[in-house]
């Protein structure tokens, strides 16, 4: 059996959207920072947000609590060398756990941060064309998006026998403006094990012809091009590595 894998997170959908929030209640009930006091209290103590060295002045100036206390960050600043673990301790300060699967890029040190990047999601299902979203947030940091039918699925799509998996470009209103399809990459294209990469005139669908030739798992990547950048944007890499049988 064969696993493609393509990075996912949350994507809002009306069958799963009172799970997802209540969980999200939950996640902010236990959130022990909600306020600058709050957070002045936690500085003043051991605290899980001694992994961020140097770039910890950077992430508390970052920070900006509502009434409510939920809290816009600056996630950039957990994009580095962190392991999922030390991301997860800090996403819990103030209600973000739920969203762990926006930092797939943390380091795997350990059996628990192999855990916290396990996909919570269902595999979405070859045999139908997978929705896939970009959106910006306010730091204009991208996140992706997949679904089937109006029920959000992982991205990851099991393969056990030569099929054509399509992807479909659904543009929000806050996706990129102009965004579109450009192609698919894979860090060694010869181990990709696709035979072709087919991409509609509006650069809305792509499709990618995959011949099963060689069992193993995929790590591809979406390329876009937007109105808003003469760079491409490439969807998250997650990082699975292939190795052979000897």
């Amino acid at each position: 059996m064969r696993i493609a894998l393509m990075v996912s997170v949350l994507l809002a959908s009306f069958p799963l959207a009172l799970s997802a929030a209540t969980q999200a209640e939950i996640d902010m009930a236990m959130a022990p920072v909600k306020s600058d006091a709050e957070l002045q209290l936690l500085l003043a103590e051991p605290s899980p947000l001694e992994p961020l060295g140097q770039s910890l002045p950077a992430f508390i100036n970052s920070l900006v609590f509502d009434e409510q206390g939920l809290v816009k960050l600056d996630r950039r600043l957990l994009q580095q060398q962190l392991s999922a673990s030390e991301v997860y301790r800090i996403l819990a300060l103030f209600g973000w756990q739920s969203r762990m699967a926006e930092f797939d890029q943390a380091a795997q040190l350990s059996q628990t941060d192999s855990l916290l990047l396990r996909p919570r999601l269902p595999y979405c299902h070859v045999s139908e064309p997978v929705v896939l979203s970009v959106t910006l947030d306010n730091a204009r940091q991208a996140s992706f998006h997949y679904s089937q039918q109006g029920v959000e699925c992982s991205g990851d799509v099991v393969v056990s026998e030569p099929a054509v998996l399509t992807y479909q470009l659904l543009n929000l209103e806050d996706s990129p403006a102009g965004l579109k399809f450009v192609g698919a990459a894979f860090t060694n294209p010869f181990d990709g094990h696709i035979d072709r990469v087919e991409v509609s005139a509006d650069g809305l669908t792509l499709q990618l012809h995959d011949s099963m030739r060689n069992p193993g798992t995929g790590k591809y990547q979406f390329l876009f091009s937007s109105d808003e950048s003469s760079l491409l944007l490439a969807s998250p890499d997650p990082q699975v590595i292939n190795r052979p049988k000897l």
